[in-house]
């Protein structure tokens, strides 16, 4: 086994399909074929399950994998230690991001503003899809506050019922959920972390939202609330300064309707000096909206 035999391996078991995997690689398709056929015989055990043109990876090879995978971000960490103790001045930190968007321009001025040679690379990614490999933290929303390893909740906000002033609910102090339950909501596309909190939040008051219309941006919500469109969720803290007018924010008696925004960073493999200086500015700068 080599680092070629094992990256070749990896593409392969990624993709599951030979030809592909070639053709990403640029290296011909026998000799790839060899190149996995000495890896089983080396192991002494097949790593794919094949059906015609069709591989699938096999339990062995999901062990190969996985120490694969292993191996690879070590040589990847051992660039990148070293390149960051001779002292680069220009760095990258990536973040996925997952929520409270609408707070990342003043949070990345600020942390320009202290770090101007440390690069950002952000990521906004779909719940339906994959965290992307390689992102050394992320910004993401849950139901409950975050209590594993290697993360921590940042702030826990309530969820607001935005609606028009022309209807006759925003007189309330507060709703029930289940009152609302006839309405017709503005609501995020589905995927979206906060979409998912809220429909949950349906469920537990007995009713699924009638959406006469998914839109990702404030602005857009804002505006159709206020054209009497239609009724939304809005997150306390993360969606401030929206904009209100002829626009009333309701309490939710029932279900409490609370949502927490969490930061996560890698588990495994090299963190490097800049992603820590600016996982440690996250967390200070969202202290700020808890006061």
């Amino acid at each position: 086994m080599d680092i070629h035999s094992l990256t070749y391996f990896k593409k392969v078991a990624e993709l599951q399909h030979i030809t592909r995997a070639s053709e990403e690689l640029h290296v011909a398709q026998p000799s790839l074929s060899r190149t996995i056929s000495r890896l089983e015989k080396e192991l002494g055990v097949q790593l794919f399950e094949r059906s015609g043109k069709n591989i699938i990876l096999n339990s062995y090879g999901e062990i190969l994998l996985k120490h694969t995978n292993r191996i690879l971000q070590e040589l990847k960490d051992i660039d990148q230690e070293i390149g960051d103790a001779a002292g680069e001045r220009s760095r990258t930190v990536t973040l996925s991001l997952y929520a409270a968007s609408k707070l990342l321009p003043e949070l990345v001025m600020a942390f320009k503003h202290e770090y101007p040679s440390i690069r950002l690379q952000i990521i906004q990614e779909d719940l339906t899809k994959n965290q992307p490999d390689g992102c050394d933290l992320t910004l993401f929303s849950s139901m409950q506050p975050c209590t594993q390893d290697h993360s921590a909740s940042l702030i826990e906000e309530e969820i607001l019922l935005a609606l028009p002033e022309s209807n006759p609910l925003s007189k309330r102090e507060n709703l029930n959920l289940s009152e609302v339950a006839g309405e017709e909501f503005i609501c995020l596309q589905q995927g979206k972390s906060l979409r998912t909190i809220t429909d949950t939040f349906c469920k537990i008051a007995g009713f699924e939202p009638s959406v006469v219309l998914e839109s990702d941006s404030p602005e857009t919500v804002r505006e159709l609330i206020r054209a009497g469109i239609g009724i939304s969720f809005i997150p306390s803290i993360t969606w401030q300064g929206m904009g209100t007018e002829n626009i009333v924010l309701v309490p939710i008696s029932f279900p409490q309707c609370r949502r927490y925004i969490n930061l996560s960073w890698r588990a495994q493999g090299y963190l490097s000096p800049a992603a820590i200086l600016f996982r440690d500015f996250v967390q200070d700068y969202f202290k700020t909206f808890q006061k």
